[in-house]
């Protein structure tokens, strides 16, 4: 700021003081005073501005000086302070004293428009600083912020919802804005002409939709339409804010179901703008919030019907982590519905997927495999063939060992399931990366790819057991192999009532009922492993008599297991009832039947789940 130009705007303002009439002493001494105040702060800050252009005015003598100007009742005495305020805001954002926030804050009570103007774009700047927003609210500043919202000034309004926007950006601070009054014309300006109006509302908007109770107000202020009519906005950043909004509002039930009703090209507005090039945030944050909708089983159908498929084809290979995550996110959803098989698999979405298995970011690896995992479970012959032509399994087999595990286990698990895609998933060695999350920290990742490997031993194939015959020791990791599991599960106390240790030692069985007599040896040969399957035979548990009775209570699964959702380990058995005392049982039971048959006791069958009986085999 140039101190010519504002010695110029101070010396006008007090050629312009105003005269009195004379009637009344102290009304005539407090004027003097008063004028006398205000020109020794003009020349305060003449002398400063003729010493250095680059002054503090948040301190010291020239935030006295400003303040005397801001107090004053002369129209350009106050447009000086509120000038000096905003120029210097604009380069010079620091955390200020109340004293200082106050005097702005005041400023834009002022009955002249360019003070206002001048003092909200001060605001504006200050609140660009965390400790300056709370400032902004304690003094306040809200409530002279909304009131400018109704401004007949579109500089002020821009201001004002520029400064909302920094307020509301606090999580601690959007209840207030929330009280203060601010949505409703918020949303009104959100429809302005003024580009710059509409994009600050829009900003202000999306900064109050991080809240399920602020998102709910939105809506019944009419957000939705306003944000929805933006999402074709010359204006790049205003379509961004839009389609970040609308993506949050529809996060909730009742936001979906709002603009169901009330919105029914939105899903199309969001596909345009997902295939709208040169714009990546924007294009993800569409993708996003096409995912959102999607929640709901009837838009799954509705979003595919308008045309998203091909566009988050396209998306998935783009060179931008953000938007190839946001489509494969997208498609995760769109994926639940059977009736979409065809649709995705058409639009050629599986290729780009398999890619985002073994060279996405962490994100997008998660939302491919849970995507494929989808379209597996839904048992379409033709997209069976279609995930083994794309080379999903190849990929999967690259993943490197932390990188989605859950979700890689998860969809192993389907596929294991899957009378197309088992053979070639044992094929490609992903047993070996099933035997491997074994040993994952995460208590889902464990449960997923135990259950995997149940169902694919529930096979009773040569392919799967010479699969796991190999990897029952593995001589260069010895703790990594599936005899170390086993053993593990078996054994440690915190798998006591997990229906983990049931399935370990249904995995026994089952392994001893195989036809490889070598593997068959090594197990019962393994005196450690043995003596702790006695032990768990000796055991007695609730509900024992009653539940080895070859019924199906005793039996670990049906004969292909698809996990669902799956959760920690023992999480739903820590009050000692329901599936962690079943759990206990099966393991016994199975543990007896293992015993029986090492000491060819003839009733051995009376210990084992009825589709047991058909795989036990004399030990060799």
């Amino acid at each position: 700021m140039g101190a010519s130009v504002s010695s110029t705007v101070y010396a006008a303002a007090c050629c312009g003081a105003k005269t009195w009439d004379g009637s009344g002493a102290d009304e005539r001494r407090r004027l003097v005073e008063t004028r006398s105040s205000e020109r020794q702060a003009v020349a305060v800050l003449s002398r400063l501005f003729e010493r250095d252009t680059r002054i503090n005015f948040y301190s010291g003598e020239a935030l006295e000086a400003l303040a005397t100007l801001a107090r004053s009742d002369v129209h350009q005495l106050q447009l000086s302070a509120a000038t000096a305020f905003s120029e210097v805001s604009a380069y010079d954002v620091r955390a200020v004293s109340a004293q200082t926030m106050a005097t702005v804050v005041g400023l834009l009570g002022s009955a002249h428009g360019d003070v206002q103007q001048g003092a909200g774009a001060a605001l504006g700047n200050l609140a660009g600083n965390a400790a300056n927003k709370r400032l902004i609210v304690q003094s306040g500043g809200l409530a002279q912020l909304v009131r400018q919202l109704a401004s007949g000034s579109v500089e002020a309004q821009a201001n004002a919802a520029g400064c909302i926007t920094n307020v509301a950006a606090d999580g601690e601070l959007k209840a207030a804005v929330a009280r203060s009054g601010a949505v409703v014309p918020l949303v009104r300006l959100a429809r302005s002409r003024d580009m710059r109006v509409a994009r600050n509302a829009a900003g202000a908007l999306l900064n109050m939709t991080h809240a399920a109770e602020h998102r709910q107000l939105l809506v019944a202020a009419g957000a939705a339409a306003a944000l929805a009519a933006l999402l074709d906005s010359f204006d790049a950043d205003t379509r961004y804010y839009a389609a970040t909004a609308l993506g949050n509002v529809v996060a909730d039930a009742a936001g979906r179901e709002h603009v169901w009703r009330t919105l029914p090209l939105l899903a199309d507005q969001l596909v345009r703008l997902v295939q709208q090039p040169g714009a990546a945030r924007t294009q993800a944050q569409a993708a996003l919030a096409l995912r959102n909708l999607a929640s709901d089983e009837r838009y799954q159908a509705h979003v595919v019907v308008r045309g998203a498929a091909p566009a988050l084809a396209t998306a998935l290979r783009s060179s931008h982590p953000a938007v190839a995550a946001a489509a494969a996110a997208c498609l995760r959803n769109l994926s639940i519905a059977a009736a979409n098989e065809t649709a995705l698999v058409d639009a050629g979405v599986l290729p780009p997927l398999a890619a985002l298995i073994s060279a996405g970011d962490r994100d997008a690896q998660a939302h491919a495999l849970a995507t494929v995992r989808n379209l597996a479970a839904n048992g379409g012959d033709t997209c069976a063939h279609a995930l083994l032509a794309s080379g999903v399994l190849d990929h999967m087999s690259q993943m490197a060992a932390t990188d989605a595990a859950y979700e890689l286990a998860a969809a192993l698990g389907v596929f294991a399931g899957s009378a197309h895609l088992w053979r070639p998933l044992v094929e490609r060695g992903l047993c070996r990366v099933l035997v491997r999350l074994l040993r994952a920290p995460s208590a889902g990742t464990e449960y997923a790819a135990c259950c995997a490997l149940r169902t694919l031993a529930a096979r009773r194939t040569p392919e799967v057991f010479g699969e796991l015959a190999h990897l029952w020791v593995v001589p260069a990791e010895p703790r990594a192999g599936l005899r170390a599991y086993v053993l593990r599960a078996l054994a440690h106390p915190a798998y006591a009532r997990s229906p983990l240790r049931a399935i370990a030692m249904w995995l026994v069985v089952a392994l001893l009922g195989c036809a490889r007599a070598d593997l068959r040896r090594r197990i019962t040969a393994d005196v450690q492993l043995m003596a702790v399957v006695e032990g768990l035979a000796r055991r007695r548990v609730a509900n024992d008599a009653e539940s080895c009775d070859g019924s199906d209570t005793c039996s670990v699964a049906s004969s292909v297991f698809v996990p669902a959702e799956l959760v920690a380990v023992g999480e739903e058995d820590a009050d000692g009832d329901g599936d962690g005392d079943r759990a206990s049982v099966r393991t016994c039971a199975l543990a007896r039947h293992v015993v029986a048959l090492l000491h060819g006791d003839p009733v051995a069958s009376s210990y084992a789940p009825s589709y047991l009986k058909q795989t036990a085999m004399p030990i060799q």
